[in-house]
């Protein structure tokens, strides 16, 4: 076999493993790649967006401009300066770059994951959602497409849709990182904490230190544990759906709470109010402080997995 034809294999088995989640193996390899051929652009554009994976911003976008140097017409490299880009959260930028990928290969299924991405993180679910939907049609035997169709599906409040795509994902590569975590939340909302659980291990076993997978696990716990359990249950009510309807019901509480320390004091039951006040009190300082101590909880396992390279 030649050197190109070899190089040509390792970079399609990165893209393998990037598209399945396993950002960490899909680094290894590329490193190899770019040790026999550093000029290699594709080789840099696949490692900058797992780098972005693995919250490497930086690196990612040296390694993005190098591809773009290396060759400007890259399909691969544009879309990798795009995923630097809604990380920084810079978005109009990262829609160029989307748009110049579209511009050198208008039925890219990638480029439209990407740019369901970036809506997503702009606050555009409904372009969002065409978008993925547009990447579903165009490569309906990607198992990352399906994921992502799931997850934004999730956010949108419209859990079993997005279990059924979870399981379409899982039946094209029942390996797939995202897919897991995935499947783990929709059980872990539906109570089914066990089976939460065991789809959070297997994401774990197959690719160490994921922090989605590690999130899950926190959230699981987070779920057991009286404290956190009952902030837990409210925040997957509030955002179950659009950010809209969160705003609606955090408005509609604080207007609840107005109303009835008015209808309080219309009854003659004015000395109910200082306690209606404190409990209200409470309840914002325990919304404020939950978020923090379940960061902790994530960041824990975190540090958990690290000190175990055995895992």
């Amino acid at each position: 076999m030649n050197d190109d034809l070899r190089l040509a294999r390792l970079l399609e088995h990165a893209l393998q493993l990037m598209h399945g989640g396993h950002h960490d193996q899909a680094i290894d390899v590329l490193t190899r790649v770019l040790g026999e051929a550093p000029d290699h652009s594709d080789a840099h554009a696949i490692l900058a967006s797992c780098l972005v994976r693995r919250k490497r911003l930086h690196a990612a976008e040296l390694e993005a401009a190098q591809a773009l140097e290396l060759d400007p017409d890259s399909l691969l490299a544009h879309l990798a300066m795009a995923a630097v880009q809604i990380a920084r959260g810079a978005f109009k930028q990262a829609e160029a770059h989307i748009e110049a990928a579209r511009a050198l290969s208008p039925e890219s299924a990638d480029a439209c994951r990407l740019a369901a991405t970036l809506y997503q993180n702009w606050g555009k679910p409904e372009r969002a959602l065409a978008e993925i939907v547009e990447a579903s049609e165009r490569d309906p035997d990607d198992a990352g497409v399906w994921a992502q169709y799931g997850w934004i599906e999730y956010d949108r409040g419209r859990r079993e849709p997005a279990r059924a795509h979870a399981g379409r994902a899982l039946e094209i590569d029942p390996e797939h990182i995202d897919a897991l975590v995935l499947l783990g939340h929709c059980d872990l909302v539906a109570g089914r904490v066990e089976e939460a659980r065991a789809h959070a291990i297997w994401a774990l076993q197959n690719e160490p230190g994921d922090e989605g997978a590690l999130t899950l696990l926190a959230a699981i716990k987070a779920r057991q544990n009286w404290f956190l359990g009952v902030w837990w249950r409210f925040q997957t009510w509030v955002i179950a759906g659009s950010s809209r309807r969160a705003i609606a019901l955090l408005v509609g509480m604080y207007l609840l709470y107005r109303a009835a320390g008015i209808a309080l004091v219309d009854h003659g039951l004015k000395t109910w109010t200082p306690a209606l006040s404190i409990i209200w009190l409470g309840f914002c300082v325990y919304t404020w402080f939950a978020p923090g101590i379940f960061m902790r909880s994530v960041r824990r396992e975190l540090e958990t997995v690290k000190l175990r390279p055995d895992f």
